[in-house]
């Protein structure tokens, strides 16, 4: 196990490498930007909307608002907690490139423990800008238990993402490529809140889908939304064992 010192002597590391590092600090600003949007400019389109009799309208019976909670729990719930693990990922494809994880495998122990605070770090993250993006949209907030609940299972998409383009890109420039594919599947969690209940479920091919499924869950009174959580986490991990598997031997290639 790490000590607190080597901990804070990494810490210290990535802050560095994200400082400097203009493409990843614009990552982090887009949680900021996300939030801001969800707070002023939906609302506003919502009112916008409304006055030229568009939705509700002739042919949308709902307002823009119905889709508030969808729209939040795409970009919150899900890009939200997925942009610090790419942060991470391409820190990742960084330390591949420069041989640096490679050097690792000759003690087995200590590249472990590195992967691992590599893994930890963007989900601590994205579990704190999870209540500082909520904080700043103002409304559809679950009740606090549920929202640390949700918050902690939707973190383990940061280890996911960060894995991801470890294992499959060999660089930035690939990494940028893929990162059109993560966006890509996250519209199967905008799907399944068209889907018919209970064939939504289906969408959950996609693991993240679990989370955001039962923060929709939590705000239609639904009391079994912790299935959902516990469903999500469990398929989570597995992925998470799965490709730190894949990590390895594809580190094993490179030495």
């Amino acid at each position: 196990m790490l000590s607190m010192t080597h901990m804070k002597q990494l810490a210290r590391h990535d802050l560095k490498l994200i400082a400097r590092d203009r493409f990843l600090m614009l990552m982090f600003s887009f949680l900021l930007v996300i939030s801001l949007v969800i707070r002023f400019a939906l609302p506003a389109l919502d009112a916008h909307f409304r006055t030229i009799g568009f939705m509700p309208g002739p042919d949308i019976a709902e307002p823009l608002s119905t889709y508030f909670p969808l729209l939040i729990g795409y970009l919150i719930v899900f890009q939200g907690m997925l942009l610090a693990g790419a942060v991470y990922g391409f820190m990742l494809l960084d330390e591949k490139g420069d041989k640096t994880l490679v050097a690792m495998q000759v003690v087995p122990i200590h590249m472990s423990q590195f992967i691992g605070f590599r893994l930890v770090m963007p989900a601590l993250l994205s579990f704190i800008a999870f209540f500082g993006m909520m904080l700043i949209v103002g409304m559809h907030m679950p009740p606090l238990p549920a929202a640390i609940v949700i918050a902690a299972s939707a973190a383990l998409t940061s280890p996911i993402t960060a894995l991801f383009y470890a294992i499959f890109a060999q660089n930035k420039l690939q990494g940028f490529g893929m990162a059109k594919f993560t966006s890509v599947a996250g519209w199967v969690i905008l799907i399944g809140w068209f889907i018919p209940q209970p064939f939504d479920w289906l969408a959950s091919i996609f693991p993240p889908f679990f989370i955001t499924k039962a923060y929709w869950m939590v705000l239609d009174g639904d009391p079994y939304w912790w299935v959902a959580i516990i469903l999500g986490v469990i398929s989570q991990l597995a992925l998470i064992g799965v490709m730190l598997a894949m990590l390895r031997k594809t580190l094993q290639k490179l030495v």
